[in-house]
């Protein structure tokens, strides 16, 4: 069976253009039609709230907006961390706890499972209510039977990610793991090696008895030769683009970069920093950029990655 999956960092739904849209997102998505996709860099607000220094002030439930603009059934949110902007460069953050996270999962099945890691808020005595959430989702066409959450240790000072993974049922009633993921952004990429190795551990956890094959995406903020990414494929996690044999650059997205003077079109989708790996009984027929809508440029500074795969 095929099964067309994509991973984006939708940027706040901030796009480069400095202007906030989750419509654009959606056109986006829906312009390539993916049966399940993978979005990082997701707000969740319930008051307005300008969550992160890049974002722009919102009550916006970004995930079941966007859900519902694609026409993806079933979603998933799971916050890394609760955050509010005091200034131009300044944050507040707070931990999150499993009831932070939201979503729709299949209400067909009695027997949904969510498992979702617990964390406490670090200052009690803060009113939590106006801090958005922010993390990364995960929308499917198909049912999502059972999630599971992983928390990274934090890298010195630096801000808390996390990995999700969802049980999906495809109409040939096979089950996979999709999980989705957003590493940390040290530039010689020692954090992201310290977070790809607790991910593998995370990935080969949920193999077991019944499930053919577990999909890996997300921003992982390394290029090829980090030993982030050689590190997962020797865990024996295989890369979509050893498919194509192609770069597969997603940033920037536009030669104007947000806030800056142009870059220049040469260095237009200059890094590869998206990914979607796979694991067992899974094969991939395409990988690609997707860059064929015109407002795919300007929705984010990163262009999604996709992939239709063979599920054996």
């Amino acid at each position: 069976m095929d099964v067309k999956v994509a991973t984006y960092n939708i940027h706040s739904c901030i796009g480069t253009d400095n202007l906030y849209s989750t419509d654009r997102i959606a056109a986006v998505i829906k312009g390539d039609q993916p049966d399940v996709v993978c979005l990082q860099e997701v707000e969740v607000n319930h008051s307005p709230t300008k969550t992160r220094v890049w974002s722009q002030r919102h009550e916006d439930d970004q995930p079941a907006l966007i859900a519902a603009k694609v026409g993806l059934k079933y979603h998933v949110f799971v916050p890394a961390i609760r955050s509010k902007a005091e200034s131009k460069w300044k944050e507040s953050h707070q931990h999150v706890s499993g009831l932070d996270a939201s979503g729709s999962i299949s209400v067909t099945d009695s027997n949904a499972k969510i498992n979702l890691s617990e964390r406490q808020p670090l200052n009690t005595n803060t009113d939590s209510a106006i801090y958005g959430k922010f993390g990364i989702a995960v929308l499917s066409k198909f049912p999502i039977l059972q999630i599971k959450s992983h928390y990274y240790k934090r890298y010195e000072k630096k801000t808390q990610r996390n990995a999700i993974a969802c049980l999906i049922e495809l109409p040939n009633r096979k089950q996979v793991w999709v999980v989705n993921t957003h590493l940390g952004c040290h530039f010689k990429g020692r954090e992201q090696a310290q977070q790809a190795s607790e991910l593998a551990l995370f990935v080969h956890s949920l193999s077991g008895a019944g499930i053919c094959a577990v999909i890996i995406c997300g921003d992982f903020n390394s290029p090829p030769w980090f030993s982030c990414i050689r590190g997962l494929k020797r865990e024996g996690l295989r890369d979509v683009w050893q498919t194509t044999r192609k770069f597969g650059g997603t940033f920037p997205s536009h030669e104007q970069a947000i806030g800056m003077v142009s870059i220049g079109k040469c260095f237009r989708k200059l890094l590869r920093l998206d990914y979607i790996f796979l694991s067992g009984f899974v094969g991939c027929k395409i990988a690609y950029v997707y860059d064929d809508c015109s407002v795919a440029s300007l929705a984010s500074d990163h262009l999604p990655v996709c992939a239709v795969l063979f599920i054996e």
